[in-house]
């Protein structure tokens, strides 16, 4: 998704006692559309998302995404993130899809999401095609909110990465 838009303006989100009020920012991606705020995004990392999610948990496959995970992205994403005021380098969750212990491969196609204080505006269904090989994003707003603050209007930028597998054991 190489096709980005902000634009800095003040919108209302719905009402419903939601923390935030009102968004600065708005972002077109693609054929989605979101309003941000940048400032609550950066106190999400600050107070809530600060550990990253791979490095809480203990399986191979994490471990393998949290090795290398300052080399995953491209760096057109990583400049994305940060101008929603998301810490790179501390995703929401991260997940190996399916790795078959049977039929080892030099690659693991990892899932995952970042998180933002905002909401997705239009383009729900809309799902790019890879913007670069092994490398696709986009927002979502259906993702694990188990301990997440309830009264922050939440939204998430989902990824798919392909990336080599690097630690000398295989899960099993």
């Amino acid at each position: 998704m190489s096709d980005l838009h902000v634009t800095h303006k003040r919108a209302q989100l719905a009402p419903g006692g939601d923390r935030i009020g009102i968004m600065e920012n708005e972002l077109d991606v693609g054929q989605q559309k979101i309003v941000f705020d940048r400032e609550a995004t950066l106190a999400l990392y600050r107070q809530t998302i600060m550990v990253p999610g791979a490095d809480r948990c203990s399986c191979i496959g994490c471990k393998n995404f949290a090795t290398q995970r300052g080399k995953v992205f491209p760096e057109e994403f990583l400049q994305f993130l940060i101008e929603l005021g998301v810490d790179p380098l501390k995703e929401w969750e991260a997940f190996d899809y399916d790795f078959d212990p049977k039929k080892p491969r030099k690659h693991a196609l990892y899932g995952g999401w970042f998180l933002f204080a905002g909401e997705l505006v239009e383009g729900f269904d809309k799902r790019p095609g890879p913007a670069q090989k092994g490398f696709a994003y986009w927002f979502t707003t259906s993702f694990p909110t188990g301990t997440l603050p309830k009264d922050l209007k939440l939204c998430a930028i989902e990824f798919l990465a392909e990336i080599p597998w690097v630690l000398p054991e295989i899960p099993g």
